[in-house]
């Protein structure tokens, strides 16, 4: 198994993303697996650490193949619900019979869901330079209930561009979040990635 989709996804506009996951589907999970992927279990761990109710339902943004969503269910999250821009990877993780429910949804206007719907959002290798931009912060935001959590990776390629941090402190300093959990530790050890988890409450 090469990396070549590997090494795309950290090349290319986030405008092309659509297509990249398209025909990454079918070898994405193989391939991060080969190279160690271990983000989501740290993400969802996190998470499950810091929640009281592991019935509410729990948003999985940019669920893929469901990775994240088999990383929140493995931690006793029961109700999952996984949106993504691709239909091909949607159909994956359908078949892992993890979710609650599976939408697709236009990047450019985001899904279609209610403001302050969820107590529980993951967005676990979403945000990052070539696929989501830092500005999908403030979209998943506006998603999240008061006193909600979010959690959220950020690896090494998103670390070393100052404006995915930026959109953290942003937030973090007009006190709209506070930042209960952050953690630098592997991603893909095969890549020699790293990536920092983070888990913050909405005020």
């Amino acid at each position: 198994m090469t990396d070549r989709f590997l090494n795309i996804a950290y090349d290319q506009s986030g405008s092309d993303s659509h297509d990249l996951y398209a025909k990454w589907s079918k070898t994405y999970d193989s391939e991060l697996s080969s190279n160690g992927n271990v983000t989501p279990q740290r993400c969802a761990k996190a998470l499950a650490q810091l929640s009281s109710d592991f019935n509410t339902p729990v948003l999985d943004y940019g669920c893929g193949t469901g990775l994240s969503g088999e990383a929140l269910s493995a931690e006793g999250f029961t109700t999952i619900h996984g949106y993504d821009i691709s239909e091909e990877m949607l159909a994956l993780a359908d078949e892992k019979s993890i979710y609650s429910v599976l939408k697709c949804f236009d990047p450019d206007i985001g899904p279609e869901i209610d403001a302050g719907m969820f107590h529980a959002i993951a967005a676990i290798g979403v945000i990052s330079v070539g696929a989501a931009p830092p500005s999908t912060f403030d979209l998943i935001f506006d998603l999240l209930a008061p006193k909600g959590l979010f959690v959220f990776s950020f690896n090494d390629h998103a670390l070393a561009d100052p404006s995915f941090e930026a959109k953290v402190k942003e937030y973090t300093d007009s006190s709209r979040v506070d930042l209960l959990f952050k953690e630098y530790g592997d991603h893909l050890p095969g890549a020699g990635l790293k990536s920092n988890v983070y888990v913050l409450i909405k005020a």
